[in-house]
């Protein structure tokens, strides 16, 4: 059993994703950068390219939410290159 967060999206669409994302528990904060790769898990499954994402969270294994990212971080995320 893994204790890294489960990261919540919703895409502008009203489609929603769900994924594990490794967490260093060394780390204060959330891989958001990482997180808004669930673009990829929305590509694969639809086979198109995905919208914009306008909700993201991180939760734990309970459903409790870690953080919660406005549009405007999920954006700056999303252009992130690294």
């Amino acid at each position: 059993m893994t204790n890294s967060p489960t990261f919540c999206v919703r895409f502008a669409d009203s489609a929603k994703t769900r994924m594990t994302v490794w967490h260093d528990t060394g780390r204060k904060t959330f891989d958001l950068v990482r997180g808004v790769k669930a673009r990829h898990a929305y590509r694969s499954r639809t086979n198109s390219g995905p919208p914009a994402i306008s909700a993201a969270r991180f939760e734990d294994a309970a459903g409790a939410v870690l953080k919660k990212y406005d549009p405007k971080q999920i954006a700056e995320a999303a252009h992130d290159t690294r």
